[in-house]
């Protein structure tokens, strides 16, 4: 299934004749939202946009007005991670200028070609998501580091001694288990930060996110003419990661020939490209990651068993955080100092929803408690307060008890009684209220979830109703929603 997820535009000027001829023109390839004064733009921040196209003088008919200036200053200290671009009228270069030294990202003429105005567009995501990026790699480092692991839970404690002892030995392979946005890809990366290997490659590799019939070139690499369009020598995965590590995520993916593939290759240390026919040496550790029930696959033959013991030598099982309610506190206030840091006013937060927090189900875990607390932190700030309130809190976070109240706790004592299948319900739960948030959109739900990709949303659903068929009894849209 192809998804197509836009970037958000957000287009700031008071002509409005102006507007609807650049909704027009770029709708297409942007999703498009627009303000025509400040009060409006300050509206439309939520959800963040990529990019925001902002007029330089808010009043045409006051040529001394330069307005766009006081905003682009204000929106840059509170959001400097939005790349602005000033529209400029003819006379205004030199507050063009101006604007760059305030944070603006780009200046274009009003006049300017819609092709060149894509580009700079364009120009000004893909900067903003490399910076960004960066940030975010930094921020995860810092947390999942094993000298600052974030909590104190003995589940959580660990977790901290098995990175120490797998990333001393360079070695072992390893298998990390845990549920969406516990952490597994940062915990393989603070192995390989304090381990024998740290200055070689980590290579990443996201399996889930490769269409299927790419993965066997994607990871072991290609010969020229191996297949169609392959007109030079390729270097797999496999091959970037010599001497560093290698982290497969999503595991449970692979299909069954890559799986015989991938078994020898861990058992010889050796492979060949696709097309090739000489053996390739390769001396690497081996991280893989999986929150799909590997046990399961292999009762369904879909996993093979040898390549199973070989993957889980040594294992690594990473909490969900209703597990380790204690160390919410700590989390939350450990994101607010990174904020803190960022520039970010509001970095204090009150014991009410501290509390309403601990008692939150956190379906999508660190991740998805890591991205409320920025987007609380926001909404403080946005209203004046350096401290977030109960208000600030989601909505699904503040109203989770009324959901809950639809889906009730089912009793223990009922027959059949299943604790994976209450855990899949309640993630039926906030994949329904995201689905609400979002206006049906499934490309912005997977967002709000906390998923790691936007295909997780789907294999999500479809694993839960498959594996609990009684549940599409009790959700009925969302099977409907997920049928095709």
């Amino acid at each position: 299934m192809s998804i197509n997820l836009k970037n958000r535009l957000l287009i700031v000027d008071d002509d409005v004749s102006f507007l609807h001829s650049l909704d027009r023109a770029l709708k297409s390839q942007y999703t498009i939202v627009t303000a025509t004064s400040k009060s409006e733009l300050f509206q439309q921040l939520s959800p963040t946009p990529d990019v925001v196209l902002l007029d330089m003088r808010l009043d045409e008919n006051d040529p001394d007005n330069f307005e766009g200036m006081e905003i682009l200053e204000r929106l840059k200290k509170i959001f400097p991670q939005i790349p602005v671009i000033m529209f400029t009228a003819y006379g205004d270069m030199d507050s063009a200028v101006k604007s760059m030294k305030l944070g603006a990202s780009d200046f274009v003429s009003k006049r300017v070609k819609l092709n060149e105005l894509r580009v700079r567009i364009d120009k000004a995501i893909e900067q903003s998501q490399v910076s960004y990026r960066a940030e975010t790699l930094k921020e995860q480092l810092d947390i999942y580091e094993p000298r600052t692991i974030i909590g104190s839970h003995p589940l959580i404690i660990e977790v901290k001694k098995m990175i120490k002892a797998v990333a001393e030995d360079g070695e072992v392979t390893v298998l990390i288990r845990g549920e969406t946005g516990t952490g597994k890809e940062l915990v393989a990366r603070a192995i390989h930060a304090t381990g024998a290997r740290r200055d070689h490659s980590f290579v990443p590799v996201i399996l889930g996110a490769i269409p299927q019939k790419l993965v066997e070139s994607e990871l072991f690499g290609a010969e020229p003419g191996a297949f169609t369009d392959a007109r030079e020598l390729r270097k797999g995965y496999i091959e970037k990661a010599h001497r560093g590590v290698l982290f497969l995520d999503e595991i449970g993916e692979l299909d069954s020939e890559t799986q015989i593939k991938l078994l020898r290759f861990l058992e010889e240390k050796e492979f060949q490209r696709l097309g090739g026919t000489e053996p390739i040496k390769v001396d690497e550790q081996v991280i893989a990651a999986t929150n799909a029930d590997l046990e399961q696959l292999l009762e369904r033959e879909e996993f093979r068993e040898d390549l199973y013991h070989r993957l889980k030598v040594v294992e690594i099982n990473i909490p969900p955080i209703r597990e380790r309610r204690e160390d919410i506190p700590e989390l939350v206030s450990h994101f607010l100092n990174l904020l803190k840091h960022r520039g970010k006013k509001a970095h204090h937060i009150s014991k009410q929803a501290i509390q309403r927090l601990q008692n939150s189900a956190w379906p999508g875990n660190v991740r998805q408690l890591k991205n409320e607390i920025e987007s609380a932190s926001f909404c403080a700030e946005l209203r004046g307060d350096d401290q977030i309130q109960m208000k600030d809190l989601p909505e699904e976070v503040i109203r989770e008890e009324s959901e809950l109240e639809q889906h009730p706790i089912r009793n223990l004592k009922e027959d059949k009684f299943d604790i994976n299948e209450e855990l899949a319900r309640t993630e039926l739960i906030y994949i329904e209220k995201a689905l609400k948030q979002a206006d049906g959109i499934k490309e912005e739900a997977w967002k709000l979830l906390g998923y790691s990709n936007r295909n997780m949303l789907y294999r999500r659903v479809h694993r839960l109703l498959q594996k609990y068929p009684r549940l599409v009894e009790l959700f009925p849209e969302i099977a409907k929603s997920f049928s095709n």
